[in-house]
């Protein structure tokens, strides 16, 4: 090989090695292992890599159902346990994220694994009672399945000749996809309207409850029992024409509109 043609091959081989420097742009997701300050370890498909997150990264959190939608969001959310979307600039096992998106049921779930903040907690709550009552006011959900538990006089026990009807609503409602279990606890009007807010409560929390322990709902499926006293009915929903109908709870399975059942 001539003097020229090793000068080449040197050349070629000191832009091969340089050129693998360079960084790429790349998009990865992963769950965050763990964090130190603001290098996050993820563990990706292809292996374990450092997000490294800027003053200038961008973290989005993206909603579904009744709050559905976008939003900005702050690095207080990247926390363990959380699935995430890095994009950015990568060389070798760091990426350098220009943006960081996660669904917020996702870091739902990583906050109930990892035990988050009380204010944490808190925002969680606020957002799922917003779900709650969209699924009340009967705008933005679709019936799919419907049981009503009708109750004695001052009871909340769960009647026998309802559980079975409860095990089918459990058992049918994972096939309708993105749903949600909305349960509804009404009382008569006789007697003090105080007490019978806290007799609907009780009967709406015996149901879920049992609804709960047929072992065929996913973990955050079930909406936090409503009590609506001596209110009539709900919107969506006929009024009683009697005590003995007036005193019940009504266990909904809903999907958002528009969704399509599996």
């Amino acid at each position: 090989m001539g003097v020229k043609q090793r000068g080449f091959a040197l050349f070629a081989a000191a832009l091969m090695v340089s050129t693998s420097a360079i960084a790429q742009v790349a998009e990865r997701e992963g769950v965050i292992i763990s964090r130190s300050q603001n290098n996050l370890n993820v563990r990706t498909r292809e292996g374990n890599i450092t997000v490294v997150v800027t003053p200038s990264t961008r973290i989005r959190e993206n909603r579904s159902g009744a709050l559905a939608g976008s939003r900005d969001s702050n690095t207080g959310a990247l926390i363990p346990g959380l699935i995430i979307k890095a994009e950015g600039d990568q060389q070798g096992s760091t990426l350098t994220a220009e943006e960081i998106e996660f669904r917020e049921r996702d870091w739902r779930a990583a906050i109930a694994a990892t035990g988050g903040t009380q204010q944490q907690f808190q925002q969680a709550a606020t957002e799922r009672a917003a779900l709650r009552q969209a699924i009340i006011d009967g705008n933005e959900y679709e019936i799919r399945q419907e049981v009503t538990v009708y109750f004695p006089t001052g009871s909340a026990a769960v009647g026998a000749q309802y559980q079975e009807q409860l095990r089918a609503l459990a058992r049918a409602a994972p096939g309708f996809g993105n749903y949600r279990i909305s349960i509804i606890g009404f009382a008569d009007s006789r007697g003090d309207p105080a007490a019978n807010e806290r007799l609907s409560l009780r009967r709406a929390i015996a149901v879920s409850n049992f609804v709960r322990q047929t072992g065929a709902i996913q973990p955050g499926r079930v909406l936090s029992p409503s009590a609506m006293g001596e209110t009539a009915a709900a919107p969506g929903m006929e009024a009683p024409t009697s005590n003995d109908q007036a005193r019940r709870v009504v266990v909904r399975v809903v999907t958002p509109k528009g969704q399509l059942t599996q």
